[in-house]
């Protein structure tokens, strides 16, 4: 993994590019990031935007509402959005702004968002001038927004709720790519001033962000008088799949995606407009987790972006993220890339030893019987811990499989290795168990499949896939396996 600074004014900016895996095409996955919400938005800005550009839009860092609408129109209008506090304009914001020079700057939300003196601050640093788009509330401010950005007649407009942040941020750079607003509604019913901007839209459709916990049955019944196109729904059962249905949404032909903190809104703000002016979606991922949400995988499994980019530092995304965000992307497996470095071995040269006096053991019918049975499993889904009803790990499929065939393996892959006996690669043979380790020794083992001959293996993968057959990989892969029965 490949790590350097890019030191902008007062702006530092981390790249963090994941190296291919020997024998496979990886995607390229960077991180940008600051010290804190400020320079993380400025190091987004510094990596997208070109001096010169026509608008910037200031949101206050402190707080989402008045900001949420404001990621759509600055993707549309391939702008970025930089953040201030509520009475003050941090030195990384107004270096960046001294670097892009627009010709006007448009402040997100009231004074109590960004005082009316920080709005004098950014004066100097634009050519236009400083406007500011507010309203009441963050229905108000939504809607003037887009009745200061979008005519009538706008192809599609979305929907999602004031009360939180993360639908109507992975919405916004959906919303950006396609043309469209964001309005806000409140959970159970449609502001009268948002029903009267939808009318004044007359969108050629209408989407809704979230399901009906977020945004009720009752409001979208509601918006439809505002559209002939009528109003459709993007939702899941969190925001993490959610997201991922929005991301569903793009136009084909995109090669990019942004990750995020779900929990972090001005980091996600900020890549809303970035992701939503290259046309790509924002994806979300738990702070601090260090595995994806099964529908942010799968969501990158489907899509295969030649480009992830990480919105925010380790503590919000950390590295193994990163690492399994760029698996996933490129079509491998994260269980067999997500430890990006090897660990001192324990025991020394295990394999070495192996080696130095290798029989092939005895052919053995169980292997056979386990492979027919776990055939049987293709499709189940993945469970942590699994054993079966409803879904299997990987250590928990190879045990029910041979449990099957009348031998009884111990529940974890090290264990698996322990209890079988060594057989070289070259001599494998269909129900064999094959091993993957982060440092080449059984030290550490970290997952099992059953070979299937031709070169395939059977396994169950991670969270968000089901039990599979796929060609061997070989990446992490130790040159013996075990035999059973």
């Amino acid at each position: 993994m490949r790590a350097w600074v890019a030191t902008i004014g007062l702006l530092a900016m981390t790249l963090t590019v994941a190296a291919p895996a020997a024998g496979s095409a990886s995607a390229a996955v960077t991180r940008l990031a600051g010290q804190d919400r400020y320079t993380t938005a400025t190091a987004i800005s510094a990596a997208t935007a070109r001096p010169g550009v026509d608008v910037a839009y200031v949101a206050s860092g402190a707080d989402f509402p008045d900001a949420l609408a404001g990621a759509a129109a600055a993707g549309r209008a391939d702008a970025p959005v930089l953040l201030a506090t509520p009475t003050g304009l941090p030195a990384a914001t107004a270096a960046e702004l001294g670097r892009l020079r627009p010709d006007r700057i448009v402040v997100l939300g009231g004074s109590g968002a960004v005082a009316d003196g920080v709005a004098a601050q950014l004066a100097p640093y634009a050519t236009g001038g400083v406007t500011r788009v507010a309203g009441e509330d963050r229905y108000g401010t939504a809607v003037a927004l887009s009745a200061a950005s979008f005519k009538p007649g706008v192809p599609v407009a979305y929907l999602a709720s004031g009360a939180d942040f993360p639908d109507a941020l992975a919405g916004a750079a959906l919303a950006g790519a396609t043309g469209g607003p964001v309005l806000l509604t409140a959970p159970g019913g449609l502001p009268a001033r948002t029903a009267a901007e939808l009318h004044r839209l007359k969108p050629g459709r209408i989407v809704v962000l979230g399901a009906s916990g977020a945004v009720s049955d009752t409001v979208v019944a509601a918006a439809r008088s505002a559209t002939a196109g009528g109003v459709t729904r993007l939702a899941g059962k969190d925001r993490y799949a959610t997201a991922a249905a929005v991301a569903g949404a793009f136009p084909r032909g995109g090669d990019a995606a942004y990750l995020a903190s779900a929990q972090n809104f001005p980091d996600a703000l900020a890549a809303a407009a970035a992701a939503g002016s290259a046309a790509a979606p924002v994806l979300l991922t738990p702070t601090g987790s260090p595995t994806l949400p099964a529908a942010t995988a799968a969501a990158l499994d489907r899509s295969r972006p030649g480009q992830v980019t990480v919105v925010g530092g380790t503590a919000a995304v950390p590295d193994a993220v990163v690492t399994e965000a760029s698996a996933v992307a490129s079509g491998q497996d994260p269980v067999e890339a997500h430890k990006p470095g090897p660990t001192p071995p324990a025991g020394g040269n295990v394999i070495g030893q192996i080696g130095a006096g290798y029989t092939a053991p005895a052919a053995s019918g169980a292997g056979a019987a386990a492979l027919a049975w776990a055939r049987t499993q293709l499709g189940v889904p993945y469970q942590w811990g699994g054993t079966g009803n409803p879904g299997y790990d990987c250590s928990g499929l190879t045990q029910k499989a041979y449990a099957h065939a009348g031998v009884t393996l111990p529940r974890t892959t090290k264990q698996q290795w322990d209890a079988t006996k060594r057989v070289a690669i070259k001599d494998l043979a269909p129900g064999d168990l094959v091993f993957w380790s982060s440092n080449g020794q059984p030290s550490g083992i970290y997952h099992v499949a059953i070979y299937a001959g031709n070169d395939q293996r059977l396994h169950a993968p991670y969270a968000g896939k089901n039990v599979e057959l796929v060609p061997m990989y070989k990446v992490n892969m130790l040159p013996y396996g075990g035999r059973a029965g």
